[in-house]
């Protein structure tokens, strides 16, 4: 069931469907067992604030807000495990990365902030030209760069710093956290089609990193053996 957290009729929603899945739990005078889980900073604990119809998680635009696992009997029959989101051990195809980085599932400090922003700007730039042209003012045509584009939005949104020079930083910033509010509106970072391809890609250069590791490890077989002699 899709749904968005800005909407508590749509949340709500989420307790009619916990009633019709396990009916047997209300007819026997026992609350319903559920657990909210996902990846960080997508609203699980805007979610349970809405259920719970009271301020019960501290939510905030950044992920690790929360930080343990609890219980919370949400008084309606229905009993809530909140749990701290989680993540792939590793996430194998640097897209993938890039992207959960740039909605804010991943710390900033986990990857450097511009390099998000510029990976972020190109495709935004490819797929949804018009959607920056219209939020930054941009009459002309978007430059060919990444760094152009970035130059643009800064020189637009005044992050500048002395001698008029593009504080980068300062216009990453601007672009992630419009993208994170919502700002820029509703946009898809992935299709299933991308990661159709991006998966061969990455697998192209697994057995790439593979059959050169092997290659060293035999050199270094070789010369071992030929000092022993």
């Amino acid at each position: 069931m899709a749904i968005t957290t800005s909407n508590p009729q749509e949340v709500n929603k989420i307790l009619d469907l916990c009633r019709k899945l396990a009916p047997h739990r209300e007819e026997i005078g026992k609350n319903i067992r559920t657990m909210i889980m996902g990846i960080p900073n997508v609203g699980k604990s805007t979610i349970i604030n809405t259920l719970a119809g009271r301020t019960i998680a501290v939510t905030g635009n950044q992920p690790a807000v929360t930080r343990r696992q609890q219980r919370i009997n949400l008084q309606n029959g229905i009993v809530l495990s909140d749990t701290p989101g989680i993540l792939w051990p590793k996430v194998e195809n640097p897209h993938s990365g890039f992207r959960l980085a740039a909605t804010g599932a991943v710390k900033d400090t986990a990857i450097e902030y511009d390099e998000v922003a510029f990976y972020t700007v190109e495709y935004l730039a490819a797929v949804y030209p018009e959607r920056l042209k219209e939020r930054y003012q941009i009459d002309e045509e978007l430059p060919e760069s990444d760094l152009e584009i970035m130059e643009l939005i800064g020189r637009k949104r005044g992050a500048l710093q002395s001698g008029g020079r593009v504080n980068l930083h300062k216009a990453s910033e601007i672009l992630l956290h419009e993208l994170r509010n919502g700002t820029l509106g509703q946009l898809t970072l992935e299709l299933p089609e991308m990661i159709t391809k991006e998966l061969v890609e990455v697998e192209i250069e697994a057995t790439r990193k593979a059959e050169e590791k092997a290659k060293k490890k035999e050199e270094r077989r070789k010369r071992y053996l030929k000092n022993k002699r």
